[in-house]
């Protein structure tokens, strides 16, 4: 089996060494949703792995997730296209701009392949190339998605991996609190550490 570890950044991908796998590649893929898309795409076109894993550091909307602590990402969602009226979010689903029910969505979602061998807990999350930082925007996008973690990478990912049908499995460490911007109260060092540890029993399992 053939697995691409996709990372989306350098600081991210520092404690990866995928040497001793004969069929492991790693794609720092650039941090953002742009970069990610295109990225992954070159390198599926090109080179066609069997299995994604795709893995990073996130925030936090659910404080009952601990600081460091890994998780499972079954449905991710695009949630800086759409519109602000008044003060409610309308996605481009409601613009009518997208179809709720042609791939690669799920009912307006993103869903990740049930992985079995993955028991890290469940969450929805968000992918925004707008880190939340104010009251207002965390309020929207809790009452629109429901989110337990966000990133700026993980939609684009799972857009990817869904419309070639390549499965993956996504998975990411809480750093931080999302809405918190004093990096002194970040985790990043030991959400490195956790992510780092997951993803290695991941690809051992496969």
């Amino acid at each position: 089996m053939k697995i691409l570890l996709v990372i989306p950044s350098a600081l991210e991908a520092r404690d990866f060494d995928v040497s001793s796998y004969e069929n492991v590649d790693l794609l720092v893929s650039g941090a953002g949703g742009f970069s990610t898309m295109y990225n992954l795409t070159k390198y599926c076109l090109e080179n066609r792995p069997d299995f994604v894993v795709h893995a990073g550091i996130c925030g936090a909307f659910d404080e009952t997730l601990q600081l460091g602590e890994v998780v499972n990402v079954m449905i991710d969602h695009f949630a800086d296209f759409g519109v602000i009226e008044n003060g409610k979010w309308k996605t481009g689903f409601d613009l009518k701009l997208l179809s709720t029910h042609k791939s690669p969505f799920t009912e307006g979602q993103l869903v990740a392949p049930q992985n079995d061998f993955c028991f890290f807990p469940k969450v929805i999350a968000v992918t925004s190339q707008t880190i939340t930082s104010t009251p207002e925007q965390k309020k929207l996008l809790l009452n629109t998605f429901q989110p337990g973690i966000e990133s700026m990478e993980g939609a684009y990912v799972h857009y990817v991996c869904i419309k070639e049908e390549i499965p993956f499995v996504h998975i990411r460490a809480v750093s931080n609190y999302v809405g918190e911007r004093d990096k002194t109260k970040w985790e990043t060092r030991l959400a490195l550490e956790n992510l780092k540890s997951a993803v290695q029993e991941i690809i051992d399992f496969l």
